[in-house]
């Protein structure tokens, strides 16, 4: 079982996609947080990625949100309601990944 969310930006440009497979079995699985180009309304190239989570994993669909900040600049992905990956569209960076560990990221967020 696997887990997945997204979500496009107003302008339908871009987009945030959470993706969490467990291709063969639960200890081979992996976890991923892309920034996507959207385009003719599909997804297109993936423009950067983050590494959130490899090996089994108790989650699903409704532990994890994708949501753009509100002036839709920075996506987020948001794991039991914490901000744990963003991607600044405007200045390129990206924040975060790595759930599980002993820091929670500092991510900006308005």
């Amino acid at each position: 079982m696997g887990a997945f969310d997204s979500a496009i930006r107003t302008t339908g440009d871009l987009a945030g996609v959470f993706e969490y497979d467990e291709v063969e079995d639960r200890l081979s699985a992996t976890a991923y947080f892309y920034l996507v180009q959207i385009e003719n309304g599909q997804a297109g190239l993936v423009i950067n990625s983050i590494h959130i989570r490899s090996g089994a994993w108790a989650i699903d669909e409704a532990d994890i949100a994708v949501k753009w900040d509100r002036d839709e600049q920075c996506v987020g992905l948001f794991i039991f309601g914490k901000l744990w990956a963003a991607f600044d569209t405007a200045t390129g960076k990206k924040y975060g990944g790595g759930y599980g560990k002993d820091i929670q990221p500092n991510i900006p967020w308005d």
